[in-house]
């Protein structure tokens, strides 16, 4: 076989399995990172800030508009990690749709109440 011929059967199953676990383990990356930001977001707004903030002498505002910025980090890597997971056809995509979309959930919840911080 020379070199410019195309690749047999086997290696471009090969090929294809190796591509298919490549997507798998970015799409699962993905969802890591957004849930890994929402316990961040957590630790930050309800451990860190409330305490760090006043000894700094920083509003209150700058905490809300620094969580409301990781929520929508969060979201937005955690609404990409499921699409991944369905457009690879991920065996295990409706498991992790469900911890996913309850993450958002939780998130859309926190980011409703930091809203309603701005507005008073």
């Amino acid at each position: 076989m020379s070199v410019m011929e195309s690749p047999s059967a086997p290696d471009a199953a090969l090929q294809q399995a190796i591509a298919h676990d490549a997507a798998v383990t970015r799409a699962e990356g993905t969802l890591a990172v957004g849930l890994i930001l929402s316990g961040i977001r957590c630790t930050l707004q309800y451990a860190i800030l409330p305490f760090v903030l006043p000894l700094l002498g920083l509003a209150d505002i700058v905490a809300v508009e620094i969580t409301l910025v990781i929520n929508a980090i969060a979201a937005l890597s955690i609404v990409l990690s499921i699409r991944k997971f369905w457009r690879i056809g991920y065996k295990r995509r409706v498991s992790y749709t469900v911890v996913g979309v309850t993450a958002l959930i939780i998130l859309a919840a926190f980011t409703a109440q930091d809203l309603g911080l701005l507005v008073l």
